[in-house]
């Protein structure tokens, strides 16, 4: 999942024009605009993860950020990772009645299989101290349980669907116009 937001061309020949005889320092200040609203944009996502989902870790460790300068201007921000197992990454309740699980923030959920088999924490194995359920009606095998990647998760919260906020696009190309604006008025 990588996030890509362009700047208004608009904004560009505003900045140029205030910058006629300063050609050589556009970049540098376009850099620092769109360097600034990717801080924003990358404290947005890790926000919306705490709020949509029950994540015990903060997302922003699986981000990977190239900042923007003056001869490359766009800041990168992508995501990478595995799905995490359900135990150790999410909320989750092991009753003696079968496994519970909330990834989304909306309350426990029993994990059942379609033939009624309710999820488990095995106590020796492969699966030790993970959440996990039969296959099929034998005991062997089973299968561990997974939530959602991170590159998931910022998709998810990115789009609107997780977080809160809504669809986050219309959000930071307002904070990268307001940043640009920021920069022209910086010049005297």
């Amino acid at each position: 999942m990588s996030i890509q937001v362009e700047v208004d061309k608009a904004d560009m020949r505003a900045l140029q024009f205030k910058m006629r005889n300063m050609m050589e320092k556009t970049p540098s200040r376009l850099k620092n605009a769109i360097n600034r609203t990717g801080t924003q944009a990358v404290k947005m996502l890790v926000s919306g993860t705490k709020g949509g989902y029950t994540y015990k870790k903060s997302v922003r460790k699986d981000l990977r950020i190239q900042k923007a300068n003056p001869s490359h201007l766009d800041y990168t921000i992508t995501a990478s990772g595995k799905p995490h197992t359900l135990s150790k990454s999410f909320k989750t309740s092991k009753p003696k009645s079968g496994g519970k699980a909330d990834v989304t923030r909306s309350g426990l959920k029993r994990l059942v299989t379609a033939t009624g088999g309710a999820a488990f924490v095995p106590s020796a194995g492969k699966a030790e101290g993970l959440m996990a359920q039969r296959k099929g009606r034998s005991r062997f095998p089973i299968k561990v349980l997974y939530g959602n990647s991170a590159p998931k998760m910022v998709e998810k919260v990115y789009h609107g669907e997780r977080g809160g906020q809504g669809d986050m696009e219309p959000e930071i190309q307002k904070i990268l116009h307001a940043e640009i604006k920021k920069e022209i008025a910086k010049i005297k």
